[in-house]
């Protein structure tokens, strides 16, 4: 529930498109404040960081907005375009888009006038760990927060994801484990993936289809696949604040020691035992194969109590 302490604007702003999304403003008298943009992570999530359909009512944007504004900070969360309340077709969005409407954001807020224009805080989720870091090599921000995903690419992630997919697999016991094993499907799967790939990055379409009849967001992954982190890490020079969970098979802690590689300006990196993807508390072992019904299992639960310890010790140095 949100604190009386802040004030809502419900705002609409241009990118090339018609975008929507919420502020929230400390009610602590000041004239200015530093002030948070949230970026979220891949698939059809809105503002709050949930799917619109419902199912799954995760709200870790708004959680995470409004323990940052109860701190003293103005935050901004929006639609991706093509989702809620904002326009655009989400399935032909790539990087591209994702980061003319972060850069549209962000002028939104240096206009506005509750915000100090030289503490704007970009702070970005599984996939905006990747949209915020290359953000800030157009647009360097005060601060960087990369939650669940940084220093890793999305082809990355995705293979990452499905190498520990094929090992579950493979450790499968009686006819299933024997006609995985058996009739190599695991390799075909691989081949499938990287043949799916390859027809994606070949295409110039925004959206192309495989198998014939499955459309697939080729635009999205063609300019995913061609970000370079490690350049796009180089050009940090503001503080940074990184935090994986243990129990996050989605994004690999290996991948953060490229922040110690290359980010030019102070970093904090943290790996949180028994937190997830959405950054909850999971007491059981996720598996690639059933994770979603372990997630299922979180809403409502509240942001693990070390990464809000983390972040919030963090961002004391922007008050």
């Amino acid at each position: 529930m949100m604190n009386a302490q802040m004030v809502k604007e419900e705002i609409s702003f241009k990118s090339d498109v018609q975008l929507r999304g919420t502020l929230l403003i400390p009610d602590q008298g000041k004239v200015t404040y530093p002030t948070i943009i949230f970026l979220p992570g891949s698939g059809e999530l809105n503002r709050d960081g949930s799917t619109p359909n419902g199912k799954f009512k995760f709200d870790l944007y708004k959680d995470l907005a409004e323990l940052c504004t109860s701190l003293g900070f103005v935050t901004f969360r929006y639609d991706k375009r093509g989702v809620g309340e904002s326009e655009g077709n989400f399935h032909s969005a790539g990087l591209s888009d994702a980061l003319k409407d972060g850069e549209a954001a962000l002028d939104l807020l240096a206009a506005h006038p509750k915000v100090d224009g030289s503490k704007l805080i970009i702070i970005g989720h599984s996939e905006g760990c990747m949209v915020g870091t290359a953000l800030n090599a157009i647009r360097p921000a005060a601060g960087l927060v990369l939650l669940s995903g940084g220093g890793e690419t999305l082809k990355e992630a995705l293979d990452h994801q499905r190498q520990l997919l094929y090992k579950e697999m493979r450790e499968k016991k009686g006819l299933q484990g024997f006609i995985i094993n058996k009739f190599n499907t695991l390799d075909k799967a691989e081949k499938q993936a990287q043949g799916t790939y390859q027809k994606m990055i070949d295409s110039d379409k925004d959206v192309t289809k495989t198998l014939g009849f499955i459309k697939m967001p080729a635009k999205y992954f063609r300019e995913h696949f061609a970000l370079n982190v490690e350049e796009a890490l180089s050009k940090v020079t503001c503080p940074v604040l990184a935090i994986n969970g243990a129990k996050d098979f989605q994004a690999n802690p290996e991948r953060l020691k490229r922040i110690e590689q290359f980010v030019q300006g102070e970093y904090e990196i943290h790996v949180v035992e028994n937190m997830d993807h959405g950054l909850k508390e999971q007491l059981t072992p996720l598996r690639p194969s059933s994770y979603k019904k372990d997630y299922l299992k979180t809403i409502g639960k509240p942001i693990h109590s070390e990464a809000a310890k983390h972040l919030t010790s963090w961002l004391q140095r922007y008050l």
